[in-house]
């Protein structure tokens, strides 16, 4: 793999029928001591893969594959669930390469990494998104804030559920596996803050890919 990396960010969804930006949310983080290191926007498509039997989204993965818009690159990403129930982040380990003709399909992805799947995988959802990312500072733990437009579909966008999220991301050491696994003070201390100051936006541990199928199947 070309890439791996341990996650941990905080998920968010804005409450329905509530109107709360990005901009808002940073005016949050710096009334509580962040200040702003860089911000920039990104625009995705993705596709999430699994068998027939869900395999991957029952025991809380997700497998990708993703066109970066903005950054003009595909790639697959495999995420394995390691989340604590007892901490209010979600912990994933993710695997992953940009699509470099290395791995002509997701199959052939996936037997690389020897994920336990039944049978060939195909396509069971696609989501589009806005991105506006801000990565703020404080005492010398950094964070990257996504905040997060999105459509989900199954085959048509335009038969598509909207929904717009932020996630808050341990951004101390990015995109490595050699990171305190212990040290999570910054994203405890975000969520304390979320949670005392009763923002119009409730904690969730869904991936987009669980989140999305289950809202379209639920309409």
């Amino acid at each position: 793999m070309e890439f791996e990396n341990y996650e941990r960010e905080l998920k968010y969804l804005i409450k329905k029928n509530e109107k709360y930006t990005s901009k808002q949310f940073l005016e949050f983080l710096y009334e509580n001591g962040y200040k702003l290191v860089e911000s920039f926007e990104k625009e995705k498509h993705e596709t999430y893969y699994d068998d027939n039997d869900f395999s991957i989204l029952n025991r809380g993965d997700v497998m990708r594959g993703s066109n970066m818009v903005t950054e003009q690159f595909k790639g697959f990403l495999y995420k394995t669930n390691k989340c604590n129930p007892e901490k209010p982040y979600v912990s994933k380990l993710e695997l992953g390469t940009k699509l470099r003709g290395q791995y002509k399909d997701v199959n052939e992805f996936i037997k690389e990494l020897n994920i336990d799947v039944k049978g060939e995988l195909s396509i069971k959802l696609f989501a589009n998104m806005k991105r506006e990312v801000s990565i703020v500072e404080k005492d010398g733990d950094r964070l990257y804030v996504s905040y997060d437009k999105v459509k989900y579909f199954i085959k048509d966008e335009s038969n598509s559920v909207y929904e717009e999220m932020l996630e808050i991301e341990d951004w101390k050491n990015p995109n490595t596996t050699d990171v305190d696994y212990d040290y999570d003070r910054h994203l405890i201390e975000v969520n304390n803050l979320i949670s005392n100051a009763q923002l119009p936006i409730e904690l969730t541990k869904d991936s987009k890919y669980f989140r999305g199928y289950t809202v379209l199947n639920n309409r």
